[in-house]
């Protein structure tokens, strides 16, 4: 329900959102009813134009027949000629991307996380922070984490790879074992070089910004299912100027996070307009 709860976000910005299903004109209908779907659904039945994208899913197996014919779970950009711009999948069905890192990734499209679960800490030389985009984690919902590094004037740090004796920033992400943590994205650095060395470092400074997607694979209907789920972000870079470089640091930093339930169907008594 994530695009149905951003909808507005998306129209503001000039993007129309569609879904596509394999699901017959009347499953969508009544889906789309007991959900307060109001952008588009398509309807594919016998899955034809989700093969022709290339996305129909070969992991599902036909004796599954609830779910033969489903395509890879993602998304495309397609721009206003019909070219497709971008696009993002994953091989298991029940995965979905956050609307949050849709309109950033695909769209480039910038939004207030204030109001977001977040953390803020002191370094040397840096004022380390880091903010979900989203107002909770959900089901096997892929949220970004957004490490954000904001230097001193006139200091940089690394960017892996470097030589020995010098210290790469890393970015570590830690949780319960039920949160799956993908590698960290960092910006792409410029060049930068140090008298002695034959080659360039990759340096970045100023306002950093390193994504780590973070997913919770926690069924919220489980026995023993949480509600909040503490996360430790730990932050190690060396920062440097044009003369030295200072003695590598490490900032440990503390987020609970809240774990938001799926949207379930309304009860058939319950009228539209109360929702």
């Amino acid at each position: 329900m994530q695009l149905q709860q951003n909808l507005d976000t998306f129209t503001a910005a000039g993007i129309k959102v569609f879904a596509i299903s394999y699901d017959p004109v009347e499953v969508l209908a009544k889906f789309a009813s007991e959900f307060g779907i109001t952008f588009p659904l398509l309807a594919d039945e016998g899955s034809k134009v989700i093969r022709q994208y290339g996305i129909f899913n070969t992991m599902i197996r036909p004796e599954e027949t609830e779910h033969y014919g489903l395509p890879y779970p993602g998304t495309y950009a397609i721009g206003e000629d019909g070219r497709v711009t971008e696009k993002s999948f994953f091989r298991y069905y029940r995965v979905r991307p956050s609307a949050q890192s849709m309109l950033k990734d695909m769209f480039d499209v910038q939004f207030d996380t204030g109001g977001d679960p977040h953390v803020e800490a002191a370094g040397e030389g840096a004022r380390v922070s880091a903010v979900l985009a989203a107002d909770g984690l959900m089901f096997m919902q892929r949220d970004p984490l957004y490490v954000r590094i904001a230097l001193d004037p006139g200091l940089h740090i690394y960017r892996a790879p470097v030589p020995d004796g010098f210290v790469a920033t890393e970015v570590r992400v830690t949780g319960p074992e039920q949160l799956v943590v993908d590698e960290a994205v960092f910006p792409e650095g410029h060049p930068f070089r140090v008298a002695g060395i034959p080659h360039d470092f990759e340096v970045l400074d100023g306002n950093i910004e390193i994504e780590v997607p973070i997913q919770w694979t926690q069924p919220d209907n489980a026995p023993d299912a949480a509600t909040t789920v503490p996360l430790e972000i730990t932050v190690r870079y060396q920062a440097c100027d044009e003369q030295q470089c200072f003695i590598p640091r490490t900032v440990s930093m503390y987020l609970d996070v809240p774990v938001g339930r799926l949207y379930r169907a309304t009860p058939p008594s319950a009228p539209l307009a109360a929702r």
